[in-house]
């Protein structure tokens, strides 16, 4: 992937943590299906078997961004979460997370140390965004900016990573992203909100 891309990937994460859940959704899904599109564009010269591994990730990026869709049309609440950290805080924080664990890791394989960096950050942004955000949908979007972060690594591996393992984790991934979105408009049915503070202080 071009460093472009990889960067843009990242600060889509960063954005994500800022906004509210909706746009933060939209956000995150364009973030997954920029990393199938990179993938796709990269198929041309290597094997059959990354070209299918590139398709699946954007099948998977369409089917996780349906899901996510319908979970965030199903689950509205009637108002915004009050977060306990302010929005500089939130942003600032992960962004020094984000590129202390890329500076910190070493070298790992990969084809570029920009794909390494930004596969770092990736992954940290999606720890951060589980962390900072108070919604239960945000527990979702955090996996999968961590999910996107692994991709990245995976597709810049030298012939990417094997066919069976990309179906593994696809399969993996979109099921958990379904029950997920279940289990996030159940929540919201019995308790009358998914904010992850609140239903901590549910007793009995």
């Amino acid at each position: 992937m071009s460093e472009a891309v990889l960067w843009l990937l990242v600060a889509l994460g960063f954005l994500a943590v800022a906004a509210r859940a909706p746009v933060a959704a939209a956000l995150v899904t364009a973030q997954t299906v920029l990393v199938g599109a990179a993938a796709l564009a990269m198929a041309p010269g290597r094997s059959a078997e990354f070209a299918v591994a590139a398709a699946l990730l954007m099948v998977k990026a369409i089917v996780v961004g349906a899901i996510v869709v319908a979970g965030i049309r199903h689950s509205a609440e009637a108002r915004p979460h009050q977060e306990e950290t302010g929005l500089l805080v939130r942003v600032g924080g992960t962004v020094a997370f984000a590129l202390a664990m890329a500076a910190l890791i070493p070298a790992f394989g990969l084809e570029s140390r920009a794909a390494e960096d930004a596969a770092a950050a990736l992954f940290a942004t999606g720890l951060a965004l589980a962390l900072a955000r108070r919604a239960t949908l945000f527990a979702v979007l955090a996996f999968l900016v961590a999910e996107n972060g692994i991709a990245v690594a995976a597709v810049s591996i030298g012939g990417g990573l094997p066919l069976v393992v990309e179906l593994g984790v696809a399969f993996d991934l979109v099921l958990l992203i379904a029950v997920a979105a279940v289990f996030q408009r159940r929540i919201l049915s019995a308790f009358g909100t998914t904010d992850s503070d609140v239903l901590r202080g549910i007793r009995g």
